[in-house]
């Protein structure tokens, strides 16, 4: 059974920078990451950040090619396609992607406006009919939050 853990910002701004946060986190912990998004364009933002969230550290990181990154610690892609050796998935587009139970651990950022609330909701529901195993967690500052653990 995969968990799932949704994180509720205080700040919706924040979200892109709080995935790098966990992304760094998980990968610190000895995870593989893959960093899900809804498009291309998102998928090149998220790449940038990466290199730029912390002007003192480092996430090796690549975006997904299926033939190309079996190694590396955190990939980032779009679409059906998914690196099979990760064993965490930010999840940072809206819907449920269908390979979500081949991740052990799953990771939702809701953003704090009603709107996005409720597409969380949405999320909450499908994953709770396919028996997830989920965790709540509300997050009030990105800078403990990360200098926590």
């Amino acid at each position: 059974m995969s968990r799932v853990d949704f994180y509720l910002l205080s700040d919706e701004s924040n979200m892109h920078k709080f995935a790098c946060i966990i992304a760094s986190k998980a990968w610190s912990a000895g995870n593989y990451v893959y960093m899900y998004t809804e498009s291309e364009d998102v998928t090149k933002r998220m790449d940038n950040l990466l290199w730029t969230f912390r002007d003192i550290s480092f996430i090796p990181h690549e975006i997904y090619n299926e033939t190309e990154n079996n190694g590396t610690p955190v990939t980032i892609g779009h679409g059906d396609r998914f690196p099979n050796h990760s064993q965490v998935m930010i999840n940072l587009d809206n819907k449920v992607p269908e390979f979500a139970n081949k991740f052990n651990r799953i990771i939702e950022i809701v953003e704090s406006n009603e709107k996005k609330k409720e597409i969380a909701r949405q999320r909450y529901r499908q994953y709770k009919k396919g028996d997830y195993e989920i965790h709540n967690h509300k997050i009030d500052n990105l800078k403990e939050f990360y200098q926590s653990k």
